[in-house]
């Protein structure tokens, strides 16, 4: 393979790794913008319940007023009436104080005549009685127009006070209410402007929140671009990878015809042993593929939960545990297309293979080292790495995958590698 070929691919890969970063890191303040909007739309919630709550009190407050309102009126009607009775009262007391006045003069005129006099100057028993009738009887009329006139004025002085007792309070209240509305509307106005305060502020945080969207979006757009150059740097390899298929065809046709079995073995440079202790290169399995690695079986192809994120996320490869430095070896014969970091895979080694004129890529990531480049021709249960820790990972372990095609992206062609290996 040409190495400016190798050395294109590995520049692209390395800029696509840059600009997953930059869209990591443009999502991650996105979403900080997103929380940022959140805490103002849960004051703003707030504010307007605390709004809605005022313009309850308001309303009830308005009321109150109405209703004093009605009462100062009906007080005011009633002091009218009052005002009509004392009249009536101040006319009778005064119709009664001319009575008295007559009687007075009368008495004045006869002389000193007491109601003694009057009795004792009767001619028989009989006149006596009439005469101590007639005696009683205005005597009654008098203790009676007395008393009138005592409880019209008592009736009227207490009237009176209840009345201006009952306007004063009501004045009051009155004011007291007026008072209480204009401080309810006060506080309306002031929550009213811290609203568009936060309105104005949540707009600006929406707009930066755009800005950083559409930055985000150019990103994508340019790992696509770079994805497509990619994917045409694979193909250049894939054609590699076939050339290589097809001299092993060669080979094995022309070991056939000389009937020489010992020749042209696949796992000729290849660093495997027969052991399968856990810290050892595999075995190599019959077929066109065989397990990278030794290991515990610890998470399989499918949707899982996430052991960093705590999210449930599509897990498209297995995973193998092991002791950092374990083994790593290619799964099937092939070309190297990648050899580098890659963004939370860590360090990653990418191979393309062609089978039976399929194209496959097999992906080997969190890799502690790397003993390939890109361009290499590896066969299948050659070393090509060692495990490792690396990237988004939480303990030393082989993630490894198998996509139909050419690698684009991990949700690209993915499939379940224990389709095609055997732990």
């Amino acid at each position: 393979m040409p190495a400016t070929y190798a050395e294109s691919l590995t520049e692209l890969k390395n800029e696509k790794s840059e600009i997953e970063n930059q869209k990591s890191e443009l999502k991650s303040q996105i979403n900080e913008k997103s929380s940022e909007i959140n805490v103002l739309e849960d004051k703003q919630n707030q504010l307007i319940a605390q709004i809605s709550n005022l313009n309850s009190e308001i309303s009830k407050t308005d009321n109150e007023i109405i209703a004093v309102e009605s009462e100062i009126t009906e007080a005011e009607e009633k002091i009218e009436t009052l005002k009509k009775e004392i009249k009536a009262l101040e006319e009778k007391i005064e119709q009664r104080d001319k009575l008295l006045e007559e009687r007075a003069r009368a008495l004045q005129a006869n002389g000193s005549v007491s109601y003694i006099d009057v009795l004792l100057g009767a001619n028989s028993f009989v006149d006596f009685i009439d005469r101590f009738s007639a005696v009683n009887t205005l005597m009654d009329a008098d203790r009676q127009i007395i008393k009138e006139q005592k409880e019209d004025q008592e009736k009227l002085d207490q009237q009176k006070v209840t009345v201006e007792k009952t306007k004063d309070e009501l004045e009051t209240n009155k004011s007291k209410l007026q008072s209480l509305k204009a401080s309810l509307d006060s506080q309306k106005a002031e929550k009213d402007r811290l609203v568009k305060e936060l309105e104005k502020e949540q707009s600006q945080i929406a707009n930066e929140k755009k800005v950083l969207e559409e930055h985000y979006e150019e990103a994508v757009e340019i790992s696509d671009e770079l994805n497509a150059q990619i994917a045409a740097e694979q193909k250049r390899l894939l054609e590699i990878a076939r050339q290589q298929e097809l001299q092993k065809k060669k080979a094995a046709e022309n070991a056939k015809k000389n009937n020489n079995s010992n020749s042209g073995s696949s796992n000729s440079g290849s660093n495997n042993s027969g052991s399968s202790n856990s810290g050892s290169t595999p075995a190599v399995s019959s077929g066109n593929w065989t397990k990278p690695a030794n290991g515990r079986y610890t998470s399989p192809y499918g949707v899982r939960i996430h052991p960093i994120t705590g999210e449930r996320k599509m897990h498209y490869g297995i995973d193998l545990a092991n002791s950092t430095g374990t083994p790593v070896v290619a799964a099937a014969d092939g070309v190297v297309s990648y050899a580098a970091p890659l963004s939370t895979f860590g360090n990653v080694v990418m191979i393309t293979h062609s089978i039976d004129g399929q194209i496959y890529t097999s992906v080997y990531a969190h890799l502690n080292s790397i003993n390939v480049s890109v361009g290499t021709q590896v066969s299948k249960g050659q070393h090509i790495a060692g495990m490792g820790n690396t990237g988004g990972s939480t303990g030393t372990h082989l993630h490894f995958e198998i996509h139909i095609g050419t690698w684009v992206r991990q949700s690209v062609g993915s499939v379940n590698p224990l389709n095609y290996i055997s732990l």
